[in-house]
């Protein structure tokens, strides 16, 4: 096969350290150097970072391109505008290529042309075993091992763009990130996700292509309680873009809460917000208190509290009031507005058939039957890829087991998978 040139587009701020880590790493990539180009994206450097790209030595075409807007989607538009590959392969600052890393994604390319390539940027931790540290760690892995699978169904949340590459045509057909997802918010990656897919743009997962995640070596509660609040602003701003997005959002959470507690803590942010900001703070401190007696439950518990009053403190900055929120969830559709093409099949002519039929027809959902017995509904959803017909037996058996096998007794007979 053809070899791919490579256009690397790497934003940086202020975090040197980090990005001469990852500049060192590509050298030692399997690939050929002479088919890559590194395109550093310098936003708003007020550090040495300047300085030490002009010193860099590199086996490669190394680009400096100098930014000032602080926001992560404009930085990668602008360095993927300046790309000369045929490749956008984009790695954060804070990450460390294992030598394959851009062969494996050519390779996945290669072998599936026209999909988006993400693979896996776990953390990378220095001893210890802080509880921030080992959620962190653990969301990471579960996450990674998902998407592994192979009848694991993509999502919007799926698209991270830590360690993600496309063809660079497909980027700038599809327009980039969304320059409206500035400095203060977050999930610029996923409204890019959501847009692709709903292009029928397909994902894969190059599992091999390990980059390591350095940045949770620095971090701590209070940078994910501020990521917390970001995530609050990014969420409405996706369902201003998405409005079909807005019933599975955890804005939902705080429009009418359940519980007794939940009302209370959501009409004391409204009506008392200096003091409960200055609750939350203390609350913060008490975490490491809970953290030094090992009470892992209860630390738990409140960091979940503290990361949702900070995220309402997101929601409210973007719409401001009670009413505010409440008119931003009923402009939505209801979930049984959500449509989708939907087809029937009749399990009692084989798994095998409806998996080919499903690949085939590619449905947002199906309606599922065993000869005149209804077995069940896998309804349309929401900012997911279209159905596959890998998906069909984890989705019975995870869901649909029971009434499944109820049909087949009555009948007396399996489910064929000729």
């Amino acid at each position: 096969m053809e070899n791919l040139t490579v256009s690397v587009i790497i934003p940086t701020h202020n975090r040197s350290v980090l990005l001469l880590r990852a500049l060192d790493a590509l050298q030692s990539q399997t690939y050929p150097l002479d088919l890559i180009e590194v395109i550093v994206v310098a936003d708003s450097c007020t550090d040495d970072t300047l300085a030490v790209l002009k010193d860099y030595k590199a086996p490669f075409k190394l680009v400096v391109i100098e930014e000032k807007c602080r926001a992560a989607s404009i930085t990668r538009n602008t360095g993927a505008a300046s790309a000369t590959g045929k490749l956008v392969l984009f790695i954060d600052d804070d990450i460390e290529p294992t030598p394959p890393l851009i062969e494996s994604h050519v390779r996945l390319h290669q072998e599936r042309p026209g999909c988006v390539v993400i693979a896996p940027y776990p953390p990378k931790f220095q001893g210890g075993d802080r509880f921030f540290d080992v959620q962190v760690r653990a969301w990471w892995e579960e996450k990674f091992y998902q998407m592994r699978q192979p009848d694991h169904r993509h999502t919007y949340e799926d698209l991270l763009t830590g360690n993600l590459s496309l063809e660079t045509k497909m980027f700038a057909s599809t327009g980039g990130f969304d320059a409206g997802f500035g400095q203060g918010t977050a999930h610029e990656d996923y409204e890019f996700g959501l847009r692709l897919l709903k292009a029928n743009i397909p994902f894969a997962v190059a599992a091999d292509a390990v980059g390591y995640h350095y940045e949770h070596e620095t971090n701590n509660l209070s940078r994910s309680f501020r990521r917390a609040r970001e995530e609050g602003r990014s969420d409405v701003l996706l369902g201003q873009r998405h409005p079909e997005l807005k019933p599975t959002l955890h804005i939902k959470d705080y429009q009418n809460p359940y519980s007794f507690f939940d009302r209370v803590f959501v009409a004391l942010v409204f009506y008392w917000p200096a003091a409960l900001e200055l609750l939350a703070v203390g609350l913060r401190r008490s975490l490491d208190w809970l953290e030094a007696v090992r009470m892992r439950g209860t630390w738990r518990w409140l960091n979940g509290k503290l990361r949702g009053y900070w995220y309402l403190r997101g929601v409210i900055d973007e719409l401001k009031t009670r009413s505010g929120i409440s008119s931003f969830m009923e402009e939505g559709p209801m979930r049984s507005d959500l449509g989708g093409y939907e087809i029937e099949i009749d399990l009692q002519q084989g798994l095998e058939a409806a998996e080919h039929r499903i690949d085939a027809e590619r449905p947002a959902g199906i309606y599922l039957y065993y000869g005149k017995l209804t077995i069940g509904h896998i309804s349309p959803e929401v900012g997911a890829e279209p159905l596959r017909g890998v998906h069909l037996r984890r989705i019975l058996a995870q869901n649909l087991a029971e009434p499944l096998a109820r049909a087949m007794a009555v009948n007396g007979m399996p489910c064929s998978s000729d």
